[in-house]
């Protein structure tokens, strides 16, 4: 009987409309983002109010750095906007961000970066976010939008759960939903109940096919009404890649839930790096024949460190915690399969490779509705002296090289 009770609340808490994990809206720049942004929508410990939550991160390599002496400085502003649905200002927060890097290679970098954060408190109505980030030294500027909703039905009540978000060992938010296993997965909570009596708090991780991983009740600490606390959980006998954290508080006729899609890494590389099989197979446009069969060919158990050691050799300033050249590649990755189809993946398509391989093309000239020929693209690579062409022969998006004016591509 208890069973048939669990998978009921299980089908209920799936059905009900879930707060799925925070996005992180970014303006994209050859496939990675200038700046994330993570808004986060909680109840407040205020009656009649809201609290809106923005964490912005910015890696250094998107920053212009200046150097003073024996150190690198960057700036930035940012401008966080609030408005109404009727586009009254609601809020404005201007913050200055102050950067120092101590290497030239460190200003380079798209794994070390500058966080902040800022919290408002507001009136119980929906909001259209705006971010705008200015570098100090080059003056380019990024915005991002975002529409923040309150529906009544979920936040004006007496039991509100709001956003989860997932942390450090220090509190501070994670722009991203992967961990490494072996490490806890810690998950932020926010959580207001004008009474504890008759609450039940508790936490599920799902993995494929709905099946329960872990699960447990949590202890609410302190007499309320707000509750702010840290869910710890193991990582270590965790065996998938993708889970589903979800957070239910009952309470009556009421029952709220909020959910973390959580992906548990494998290795400690670099997060744009998620499956080590793929990204070995990926090595095709820079590796020789040698060093992509050993990396193919190699057992399980190995693939990581050879991975590692490649490159490794190919580290153009290994003092440093970065691998730019690692990283430049897998960014190209990126990019091409955002930007070029291909039925296997845009890395793998004719322009994917030539991007790979070469980077951004000097200048493109581009010709898609010329009367008399199919649609073409010439791509002209200044510094090399190249060019290449691709064709869309079928007319779908799909173009294909043609003439590269290099006899040995």
């Amino acid at each position: 009987m208890k069973r048939y009770m669990l998978y009921a609340i299980i089908a209920l808490c799936l059905a009900l409309p879930v707060n799925a994990q925070p996005e992180f809206y970014s303006d994209a720049f050859l496939g990675f983002p200038e700046f994330r942004a993570l808004p986060v929508l909680l109840p407040s410990p205020y009656p009649d109010s809201v609290q809106i939550e923005v964490h912005v991160r910015i890696v250094y390599d998107d920053l212009q750095f200046t150097k003073e002496g024996e150190i690198y400085k960057a700036g930035y502003g940012l401008d966080i906007i609030l408005r109404d649905k009727e586009d009254n200002l609601a809020e404005l927060k201007h913050i200055e961000r102050e950067v120092t890097a101590f290497s030239y290679a460190q200003t380079n970098s798209r794994q070390q970066g500058d966080q902040t954060s800022t919290r408002f408190t507001l009136p119980m109505k929906n909001y259209h976010l705006r971010i705008n980030l200015v570098d100090r030294e080059s003056r380019k500027s990024r915005s991002l939008e975002k529409a923040l909703d309150f529906p009544d039905k979920y936040w004006k009540r007496d039991l509100r759960l709001g956003d989860l978000v997932l942390v450090d060992s220090s509190g501070t938010a994670l722009l991203t939903s992967g961990i490494i296993r072996g490490q806890p997965l810690r998950v932020l909570y926010r959580l207001y109940s004008e009474t504890k009596e008759g609450l039940s708090f508790y936490y599920q991780l799902f993995e494929r096919e709905d099946r329960i991983a872990l699960a447990g009740q949590i202890i609410l600490s302190g007499e309320g009404p707000y509750f702010e606390n840290i869910l710890d959980l193991p990582t270590d006998s965790l065996t998938s890649h993708a889970y589903h954290l979800l957070l239910v508080a009952q309470q009556g006729e009421t029952t709220l839930s909020r959910g973390y899609a959580v992906k548990i890494l494998t290795h400690d590389l670099p997060d744009y790096i998620q499956d080590i099989n793929l990204a070995i197979r990926q090595l095709r446009y820079i590796a020789t024949d040698e060093e992509y069969n050993k990396l193919m060919d190699a057992p399980s158990s190995k693939k990581e460190q050879l991975f590692r050691e490649f490159w490794k050799k190919k580290d153009p300033s290994p003092a440093t915690p970065a691998n730019e050249k690692m990283e430049e590649y897998y960014r190209r990755i990126k990019y091409a399969n955002e930007q070029f189809s291909g039925h296997h993946g845009g890395w793998l398509s004719d322009m994917g490779r030539v991007y790979v391989t070469f980077g951004a093309p000097t200048d493109i000239e581009r010709h898609p509705f010329d009367i008399d020929s199919k649609p073409y693209e010439i791509w002209y690579y200044y510094d090399i002296n190249r060019k290449f062409i691709f064709v869309d022969e079928e007319g779908f998006g799909d173009y294909r090289l043609v003439s590269s004016f290099w006899d040995d591509y």
